[in-house]
């Protein structure tokens, strides 16, 4: 029995051409500049500081300084005012901008918040009139991803030290991952979008985000920052809402304070109960190790299940002690824990893709208890 649900095109159209696909939202959104957010190599080195044009320094100097000249000595109000002012204002913007090349860091920050042009040859996504798409390498087409006239979720998940970090995008239109590397001062400049991550167990390799080309799809820090920042300001709810489907192709997510799965609806404001658990498997010769989660409300019981991807998820394993860690993490770290149990029977079982697990069961964490817990039906 296969369990694991597809992450990939999970509904009919995922990834289609941008030509065959359905109109984009008319009006104010059509009318939004578009943006172009280009694809990096994580593992590639940083870029060197560029070193300061030092004729352009001696020549903003000078402007600088026949500014404060004609300022002293000058005769008149346009000798005086008029003409040392945008002498000034001149020096000063040429001094500017020579700061911001030899930060290259700052560069690419404030050219993701504009929203740079795309070069030729170069792969990215492309959001605008409401449509967020994929263009892989020249000749090829390019890929739709998101359209504001269909409900989507956008989930942030990291690792333990939150210094690799994915947004899951999901929609009817098919669940894409794009990620991106956080060093320390990125860390620093982002943590409050960071402080909003689900942590995930150190070995996921969700976590290395796939393009609907195959191909690595990984942005710059600053980049998938706009790129999140610019999809909740098109969707507001989209931060409380998970669209997949599970391995029989129903679906399977969350709505705001609703949780769909398998062809049933969980109210998250009404009392429920569920559990976290693992279980173990025979298949052929090998046994296989899942990681289940409970839930019934009223007459409706499911089981969510996943393969297990680490029999302990700790995150000294990535060399981060349990010390360091924050608040949000070390809930996430205790709602990854789960007491072996019986196998689930089979008609309760619900396939989910395992990075969604965790947001799952926070939302769960979040619902109001039942008083009196039941055991959960066995196979």
């Amino acid at each position: 029995m296969r369990l694991e649900a597809k992450r990939e095109g999970k509904f009919p159209g995922a990834g289609v051409p941008l030509s065959a696909a359905g109109g984009g939202l008319r009006g104010r959104v059509g009318r939004t500049p578009e943006r172009w957010f280009e694809v990096v190599d994580p593992d590639a080195p940083p870029a060197e500081p560029r070193r300061w044009s030092w004729p352009s320094f001696v020549f903003a100097a000078l402007l600088c300084v026949a500014a404060v000249g004609l300022t002293a000595v000058g005769k008149g109000l346009a000798m005086r005012v008029l003409l040392p002012l945008p002498l000034m204002g001149a020096g000063g913007l040429l001094l500017r901008r020579m700061a911001w090349m030899a930060r290259p860091e700052l560069l690419a920050r404030k050219l993701a918040r504009k929203g740079e042009a795309p070069r030729a040859g170069r792969r990215g996504l492309r959001l605008g009139g409401g449509r967020l798409s994929y263009q892989g390498r020249e000749g090829t087409s390019p890929s739709l991803l998101l359209d504001a006239e269909v409900p989507f979720g956008v989930t942030l998940l990291s690792s333990p030290r939150r210094d690799r970090v994915v947004a899951l995008l999901s929609s009817p239109l098919g669940a894409f991952y794009v990620g991106a590397v956080f060093d320390a001062a990125t860390q620093r400049a982002f943590a409050p979008m960071l402080g909003r991550t689900t942590i995930v167990a150190a070995d996921e390799v969700g976590l290395a985000a796939i393009g609907p080309d195959g191909e690595p799809l990984f942005l710059a820090p600053e980049s998938l920052a706009a790129l999140v920042e610019a999809l909740m300001a098109m969707a507001p709810g989209c931060q409380d809402r998970v669209l997949l489907t599970d391995a029989r192709g129903a679906p399977v997510g969350l709505e705001g304070r609703e949780m769909r799965a398998g062809g049933r609806s969980f109210d998250l404001d009404t009392a429920l109960e569920w559990r976290a658990f693992v279980f173990q498997e025979a298949l052929g010769q090998a046994v296989a190790l899942y990681q289940g989660t409970w839930v019934r409300q009223g007459s409706s019981e499911i089981v969510l299940v996943c393969l297990l991807p680490a029999l302990t998820p700790r995150p000294e394993g990535e060399g981060v002690p349990l010390s360091s860690l924050d608040r949000e993490a070390l809930r996430d770290l205790r709602l990854m824990q789960g007491r072996p149990e019986a196998p689930p029977a089979q008609a309760q079982r619900v396939a989910v893709d395992r990075l969604v697990m965790l947001p799952i069961r926070s939302a769960l964490d979040r619902a109001p208890r039942s008083g009196v817990p039941t055991p959960r039906a066995q196979a």
